[in-house]
């Protein structure tokens, strides 16, 4: 059954999908250095993306997830002997647009948005959020340090390497995903935006054997 009531096999999936226009843009710069002992290269990317549906956000243009002004990334190698490497990667990106709420109402004993609620209704106490414009809110930007050293050891028939990484060396705490906290305070209730971030600085080792 659908929400509507009706039979939902006399439904079409195109009534509930909606559509309309998207616009994506930008530049990309790349500078590389391949000879030398120290080798690597800076790249960037300036763009946008626009999306436009009439059923959604009033029609207004907005910016979905997908949109990232700056992503920037800068790697470094320098091959210190025949036997030792070592590499840096630095990475910065635009934080995602997001919708968030704004506000919240709650119903009341005697109306609720217009809608008479006669006591005893189960319409008291009910919550409605508001989201306002979609995108409404740009996450933090994304960025973080990796370092890495090599040892290598060849012989005629093989190869061996060792590696140590460290993955977010400056441990940034970056966004994963926003949640809406809520404190009691008395007759009140306050509401903050956490940030949830996962993968702190970790340290990492490798072994490879060629042959």
């Amino acid at each position: 059954m659908a929400l509507d009531g009706t039979n939902a096999t006399e439904q079409n999936l195109e009534d509930n999908v909606a559509t309309g226009r998207g616009w994506a843009y930008g530049s990309e710069f790349l500078i590389q250095r391949k000879i030398g002992r120290l080798s690597g290269w800076v790249g960037y990317t300036l763009s946008w993306t626009k999306w436009q549906f009439p059923d959604l956000n009033f029609g207004k243009i907005f910016y979905p997830r997908y949109d990232r002004r700056h992503d920037l990334s800068i790697v470094g190698i320098f091959e210190a002997n025949d036997h030792i490497t070592l590499s840096a990667t630095w990475i910065y990106g635009t934080g995602n647009a997001l919708t968030l709420p704004i506000s919240r109402f709650t119903g009341v004993k005697e109306y609720f948005f217009g809608v008479q609620d006669p006591k005893g209704s189960n319409m008291s106490g009910m919550q409605v959020t508001e989201y306002g414009d979609r995108g409404n809110f740009r996450a933090q930007a994304f960025h973080r340090l990796d370092l890495a050293v090599q040892f290598r050891k060849k012989k005629k028939r093989h190869e061996r390497t060792w590696e140590f990484g460290v993955y977010n060396a400056y441990n940034r705490h970056n966004p994963f995903f926003y949640d809406i906290a809520q404190k009691e305070y008395g007759n009140g209730t306050k509401t903050s935006l956490k940030k949830i971030s996962l993968f702190p600085v970790l340290p990492s080792f490798s072994y490879n054997f060629k042959f």
